[in-house]
């Protein structure tokens, strides 16, 4: 999370958040007064402010962390291994999906940390709509408890989500520019921004990396196209 005051960047992992942390500290004209990287929001919103946050297709995102597992980086892979689930990580066939089916079977929920445990199993959840989750409501683990039993997470998210603007990782530049041009062009210094995007050469982020390791089970993917339907609905 970047709180600005008045604008406020809730910075949700493997979504281009670093880019965007890089691109507001050097464009952006209100004095920075908190940082605390994937930050939750534990109180009271501010009043007037705007938040904003930047999210991933959900199964691009998977792509990556598996990827980032192989190379034996990241957070996940280091709480997996750590906890003698290492051997997930394969460059055989089928490897992908066998990974994607543990991290989706809700009874491995402790190994993936962050406190994807304490949401209860009826809510149906992927880890990555969990992620989300804790990014666009004010003390997550609490509000979501809320929650009516025959409402869907994702009408629950709707009605008490503290987010005014999403960018899409897959368009992250033009997001960006829209937000600092156009949308919030008072927050930002119209020439620092023109000269950041002349110097900083982002492409667009690939939705193709998990075809890059394999088809994928069929089962497994709409699994996840179950799991994930929170964030899936950003994208419909």
């Amino acid at each position: 999370m970047h709180d600005f005051g008045k604008l406020v960047y809730m910075d949700l992992q493997k979504s281009g958040s670093t880019f965007v942390s890089r691109f507001l500290s050097e464009t952006c004209i209100l004095p920075e007064l908190r940082e605390w990287k994937h930050g939750r929001l534990n109180g009271r919103p501010k009043k007037g402010a705007f938040y904003f946050v930047t999210v991933r297709h959900p199964l691009d995102q998977y792509s990556s962390l598996f990827r980032y597992g192989l190379d034996g980086r990241g957070g996940l892979y280091e709480r997996l291994s750590s906890l003698g689930n290492g051997k997930l990580y394969s460059r055989e066939d089928g490897a992908f999906s066998q990974w994607l089916q543990f991290v989706m079977d809700y009874r491995n929920a402790a190994y993936l940390g962050e406190g994807f445990e304490r949401i209860p199993e009826s809510f149906s959840l992927g880890f990555l709509s969990f992620r989300y989750l804790m990014m666009c409501l004010a003390n997550p683990e609490q509000s979501i408890l809320l929650k009516p039993e025959a409402m869907e997470v994702s009408d629950f998210v709707r009605e008490n989500s503290i987010i005014n603007h999403i960018i899409y990782n897959e368009c992250l530049n033009e997001g960006l520019i829209e937000l600092s041009t156009r949308i919030k062009p008072e927050f930002f210094d119209q020439e620092k921004v023109e000269r950041f995007f002349r110097d900083e050469k982002r492409a667009n982020a690939s939705t193709t990396g998990a075809e890059e390791l394999g088809e994928l089970d069929e089962q497994v993917r709409a699994l996840m196209e179950r799991k994930e339907r929170l964030l899936l609905s950003l994208y419909s």
